[in-house]
């Protein structure tokens, strides 16, 4: 599958991912977001190649665990705060 604009494949994708962000709620964790699992699709998952098939990225979506997206926001988080002048560590003290 040739890679489309993102937007496009979000609306394709957006009944999947709702119902994994609802499982993902009913297990605990009601902070990860639709947009958070597409991100971590997009950046992750699928930035060197998509499935072919609709439904293998349907399955994809439904194999996310908890543990994966959250993996995936701690490396993302590290390499956004390049230096100690950029954090906040008011919220420390």
């Amino acid at each position: 599958m040739i890679m489309m604009d993102t937007e496009s494949q979000f609306s394709q994708y957006e009944p999947w991912l709702k119902l994994k962000a609802k499982e993902l709620d009913y297990l605990g964790y009601p902070e990860i977001k639709v947009e958070d699992l597409w991100n971590y699709l997009v950046k992750f998952c699928w930035k060197r190649k998509q499935p072919e098939h609709y439904h293998a990225c349907v399955q994809q979506i439904m194999a996310i665990q908890p543990n994966h997206y959250l993996d995936f926001a701690s490396l993302e988080a590290q390499v956004k705060v390049s230096s100690l002048e950029e954090m906040d560590l008011n919220a420390f003290f």
